[in-house]
């Protein structure tokens, strides 16, 4: 009996011997180059295993009970390259000891001025453009992409920034009122937010399903900062001369607390464009505690209070009258000193708290929740009984005049008094706001108000408002304020180790609220608050153009505002957002895979504080509530063939409910929502191959994508109805395929040759609806449609190719020379060219030579060149840049750092490259024998900034 259970001892211990035979695992120690310092919160993964790490303090790292075989390990840090090892496992643990990871070597100090608004009076330019160069990502494409592109607001894949999900601490932050992204928030905080997780296309994160054009969240708590003191200095001539940022953090202390703090400025301007300035300030606080090893709590505050000066389109007479492509029409000489009338100024903190509890190896849960406050106003001049104040109105340019020659009509006296008086305009030409001016005429006293205030109630102004300055031309600042709350949970769960679903849940409550006010009087006391068009049409009745009827009974008067007064118009949009969303993923062998979802729901209305004169019953209060069912859906598949080979496969499709801009014909007049608004729906798919190999990496895609029903509301002054008018579109669809590539390619002694190509088709595939109100009346023109199929999407170059070589030496240089090329740019479109009112005087011309028994064909084939032309879509393009880059890092006794970047753009100098622009909303009127036929006014363009350079120094331990 003794032998026998001495015997089962044996075979037990045998038994687990073996089975602990079978397992290995894998430890180490992750260091930076150069310095040695150990690395914490480097991101260590076992790829197709779904197996995951986060190094220590100490930069040390361990997976247990791993089967035999062999191992991609993939090591991945905020400023530092990705590392990938193979790794061999067998019966025991096997020791890395040190992983060694090289720093980033590009520009350390990215010059973050993309957020320069180039605003215009049109929603229709492409003044939202995504800040690329601040969405880079480790993918190769996308890292070169965003970086070497950024001179052109190139847009991956052509997508608006709307369509690309910006998280910070695992909360969506893109903007509740348009969608687009809010780097702005952060700008200028760039030690505090440069560890980023980016992920492009179609793929999802455990943070989130994700938009059409990828994802990225900006991990930004005292344990994710660089331990250490970092301090830099920078200067360049492209949007500001002087950055300061000093930051420190203190990386997890033994008591389980990390801290970490950052402060910037940015001053000064631009070294082309007259007027646009920085005057920036950043700060960033962060506190962090480890309770107990699993529970983690993180509270974060932040804000970049901001004043910048704008700079404005315009057209290529404008330009070429100034003597420089850089003509601002924004600014101008008050006092000998220049002033830009276009200024941005912003203050909108940030408050989050952040929590995580990892409740088992396998499962974690983050809860956060944030809230955004603050103003955010932006200054324009407006005006009433006054002439137009911008310099390169088109009243005072000579192609004004020289357009109303007609041959034939036109008589020699008039047309020699034309062009004389053209010649005259060219000559005098500045192109300046003259302030000194606008002081001069606010300084008069409006007598006949006065007489109308001797009869008010109003004491208040009854005695004074006869020897007081009314403004007839002021600086207003409209201010779009927000209050947004956000809450965001989710639950990471690893089921085996080869399969994880993660799941979460979010809500968005949101106020934003739309004023305007005065923000500077130009020599004037009082500003009286009427709205001049309704004046202009309506002025039988005082009520008709009272922008708050309300006060008007109260008082028998309109407003008399003073400074900081709020005139024009008073509203506030409301939106609520909640979605539940879940992702699984499975992986094995080298197969992997991911399938993901969302439902949600969205509901937005208006609320009128004030009561317009021309809409009594449909400006005040609350407008009806519009309400959306949101879903996505996403299935993303991966196979690996070896370790050099692999490919991915994408699918997606989504429905998006639409953005308050869109969905109110006239929000700032009345609760009107835009006929038609709907559900915008998305399908994309994707294709992708790989290619890692020691001497080459190379990654190939092609994609397709299609939106449908969107819906876009622009606002402008109509010379056809001669008042400010609301052009509603709906049904907008929009196809986007093309095919993108990246390879980079070692050469010899640290030279590699890097290479990227993104060649796409975007173009409308419907001619939308539209119905065209006016702020004075409701509906003046529908049952048309919009002629925008086959129409291209404006905004970013179609094709774009780089070619670069990149140079890492020895002692930390590393070096780089871009050539870029750019072609099939198209500009931003007015709808209005395109509908059957404008050409109503070519159709009519057509109809009726057709029906004629001798009808003229040259006539008949004159109009429909008409048309063709009042139709077409500029496009340009076909031009290059050339540029480079140097820089060095000096290690000091292994713990200090100092190290310098120095970027050159534009190195050829070309000051005549068009990056963008946009078609203007006016139409110009031309008396003809045949009656009133309309012509196009001269687009607006924005160029590329001749030589440019960005200086960045920087010192950290």
């Amino acid at each position: 009996m003794k032998l026998k259970s001495l015997l089962l001892l044996l075979f037990a211990a045998a038994v687990c011997s073996g089975a602990y035979a079978q397992d290995g695992g894998i430890r180490g120690k992750v260091v930076s180059r150069g310095s040695r310092e150990a690395l914490g919160n480097v991101r260590v993964t076992l790829e197709s295993t779904g197996l995951s790490a986060v190094t220590d303090n100490n930069g040390n790292f361990v997976f247990e009970n791993l089967p035999q075989g062999d191992y991609r390990v993939a090591f991945e840090a905020p400023e530092f390259e990705e590392l990938e090892l193979r790794v061999r496992v067998g019966q025991n643990m096997r020791d890395l000891s040190a992983v060694v990871v090289s720093p980033l070597m590009t520009s350390d100090g990215f010059d973050d001025s993309v957020f320069a608004e180039f605003d215009s009076d049109s929603s229709a330019s492409d003044e939202q453009a995504l800040p690329s160069s601040l969405s880079s990502s480790k993918d190769l494409f996308n890292s070169v992409a965003s970086y070497r592109f950024s001179e052109m607001r190139f847009n991956v894949r052509g997508y608006d920034s709307q369509y690309s999900d910006i998280y910070l601490n695992g909360i969506r932050f893109n903007d509740a009122m348009t969608g687009y992204g809010p780097w702005s928030l952060w700008s200028g905080l760039n030690d505090a937010t440069r560890n980023q997780n980016t992920v492009a296309g179609l793929a999802s994160s455990d943070f989130g399903i994700g938009g059409i054009a990828g994802m990225t969240n900006v991990n930004a708590r005292a344990s994710q900062m660089r331990k250490g003191l970092r301090v830099s200095v920078s200067n360049g001539n492209q949007m500001y001369r002087f950055r300061a940022m000093v930051s420190y953090a203190s990386g997890q202390l033994d008591n389980g607390w990390s801290y970490g703090v950052s402060v910037g400025t940015r001053q000064g301007g631009n070294g082309y464009v007259d007027g646009v300035y920085y005057n920036s300030y950043s700060y960033f606080l962060s506190v962090e505690k480890l309770f107990r090893d699993s529970h983690r709590l993180a509270l974060t505050a932040f804000a970049s209070p901001s004043e910048r000066g704008a700079q404005q389109a315009s057209t290529d007479e404008a330009y070429r009258l100034f003597g420089s492509n850089y003509y601002n029409p924004n600014v101008g000489y008050q006092d000998g000193k220049l002033r830009n009338s276009r200024v941005r100024n912003t203050h909108e903190p940030v408050v989050m708290l952040n929590y995580t509890w990892d409740a088992s190896e396998r499962t974690r849960l983050n809860a956060a929740t944030a809230l955004r406050f603050g103003k955010n106003g932006y200054s324009a001049l407006t005006w009433k009984d006054a002439s137009d104040p911008r310099g390169d109105y088109y009243r005072y340019l000579p192609s004004s005049l020289l357009s109303q020659i007609v041959p034939g009509v036109t008589s020699p006296e008039t047309e020699y008094e034309y062009r004389f008086r053209a010649q005259q305009l060219a000559q005098n030409f500045t192109g300046m706001l003259q302030y000194d001016r606008f002081f001069r005429e606010n300084r008069f006293i409006d007598n006949t108000l006065a007489d109308q205030f001797a009869s008010s109630t109003d004491e208040q102004f009854k005695n004074t408002i006869g020897s007081q300055f009314r403004s007839n031309l002021i600086l207003e600042e409209r201010h779009t304020d927000q209050l947004d709350y956000n809450l965001a949970l989710d639950v990471n769960h690893q089921i085996r180790n080869n399969m994880q679903i993660v799941a979460g849940a979010n809500l968005r409550v949101n106020r934003t609220w739309y004023y305007d006010e005065v923000k500077d009087l130009l020599g004037g006391d009082y500003w009286y608050d009427i709205d001049k068009f309704a004046e202009r049409d309506m002025s039988h009745s005082a009520v008709n153009y009272q922008n708050d009827l309300d006060y008007y009974y109260q008082t028998g008067h309109a407003r008399i505002a003073r400074v900081g007064d709020k005139i024009s118009y008073n509203y506030r949009a409301h939106l609520l957002e909640t979605s539940a969303w879940a992702l699984y993923t499975y992986a094995v062998g080298g197969f992997s895979m991911n399938v993901g979802g969302k439902v949600g729901y969205s509901s937005m209305h208006r609320e009128g504080l004030w009561r317009k004169g021309l809409f009594p019953n449909n400006s005040f209060g609350d407008s009806k509530t519009l309400d959306f069912l949101i879903y996505s859906g996403k299935l993303n598949l991966s196979y690996r063939f070896s370790g050099a080979h692999s490919l991915e496969a994408g699918v997606a499709f989504m429905q998006n409910a639409p953005k308050f801009v869109n969905s109110f014909v006239s929000p700032r007049t009345r609760n009107t929502t835009t006929p038609g608004v709907s559900a915008e729906r998305i399908f994309g798919a994707d294709l992708t191959y790989n290619l890692n190999l020691p001497y080459i990496k190379a990654r190939v895609s092609g994609y397709y994508s299609a939106m449908t029903d969107q819906t876009k509301v622009i606002s402008f002054y109509d010379d056809v109805e001669r008042s400010f008018t609301n052009f509603a579109m709906s049904g907008i669809d929009k196809r986007y395929y093309g095919a993108e590539a990246a390879v980079s390619v070692p050469i010899w002694n640290g030279i590699s040759a890097v290479g990227a190509v993104s060649w796409g088709d975007y173009t409308y595939t419907s001619n939308p609806d539209f119905i065209q109100t006016i702020d004075n009346s409701e509906v003046v023109a529908r049952g048309d449609r919009v002629n925008w199929k086959g129409m291209h999407v404006e905004s970013s170059p179609q094709l774009a190719v780089n070619v670069g070589l990149d140079y890492r030496g020895p002692r930390n240089w590393f070096a780089s020379v871009n050539f870029n090329y750019y072609d099939n740019l198209y500009l931003s479109m007015n709808p209005l060219y395109r509908t059957s009112q404008a050409t109503q005087y070519y159709s009519n011309i057509i109809a009726s030579e057709v029906n004629k028994p001798d009808m003229d064909i040259a006539k008949i084939k004159a109009a429909a060149k008409g048309i063709e032309e009042m139709r077409a879509q500029e496009k340009f393009g076909g031009f290059f840049t050339l540029s480079a880059s140097v820089g060095k890092n000096w290690y000091i006794r292994r713990q200090y750092m100092l190290g310098f970047s120095l970027e050159v753009k534009n190195i050829l100098n070309d000051q005549d490259i068009r990056t963008g622009g946009y078609e203007q909303m006016r139409l110009r009127r031309v008396r003809t024998p045949e009656g009133v036929k309309f012509s196009r006014f001269d687009s607006k363009y924005f160029y590329m900034l001749g030589t440019n350079y960005y200086l960045n120094v920087y010192f950290r331990f």
